[in-house]
């Protein structure tokens, strides 16, 4: 193994700290979920920008999810200003903004699992750090590694899941461009 200068073994230098299966499920759920989240706020764009959603993909397939979250509030913005509500209605547009508030939340998790590198605690506890340089602090620290009972991580799961949920129910909510009704135009 190379030498991590002391730094916090990494789950594979032992079978204590490798986690469990239950735990690697629980892992992956978190990124399914997100993969789902990170689609349906495309297909969300495409619905505020009134363009069809395979070519709208051609933008948001290339940004991140911060920039999606971004355009999509910039989008309902405009929609509530400048078009008043006629095309997306107030409501739906509150929810948008309720919905983009907990993606940041789960984003802001979703990065951990994605940049950290996990360790079991215990069967029912894992721990994730950044192993980031620097100098140290308490609001790095606090940063920079996470300790999540297995508890936790379901109801995170499920918080996406649902977030997933809603996600699908609000597209459905706007008016959709298809492909069809842009090219049987003329």
């Amino acid at each position: 193994m190379p030498d991590l200068g002391g730094s916090v073994p990494l789950n594979h230098h032992s079978e204590y700290s490798g986690l469990t299966e239950a735990q690697y499920a629980a892992i992956g759920r978190a990124v399914v979920e997100w993969a789902n989240v990170e689609f349906l706020l495309g297909v969300l764009l495409s619905r505020l920008l009134a363009t069809p959603e395979f070519l709208a993909r051609t933008y948001t397939d290339s940004i991140s999810a911060v920039r999606l979250q971004e355009a999509i509030a910039e989008a309902a913005e405009i929609h509530s200003v400048r078009y008043g509500n006629r095309l997306v209605s107030h409501e739906a547009l509150k929810e948008i903004s309720e919905v983009n508030n907990r993606v940041t939340h789960l984003r802001a998790v979703r990065n951990k699992f994605a940049h950290f590198c996990w360790m079991r605690s215990n069967d029912e506890e894992i721990f994730g750090t950044s192993f980031s340089g620097g100098i140290w602090s308490p609001k790095r620290e606090r940063r920079d590694n996470i300790v999540l009972k297995v508890e936790e991580l379901a109801m995170l799961n499920a918080e996406a899941h649902l977030l997933v949920e809603q996600l699908m129910k609000l597209v459905e909510k706007l008016p959709e461009v298809t492909e069809e009704s842009l090219l049987t135009k003329r």
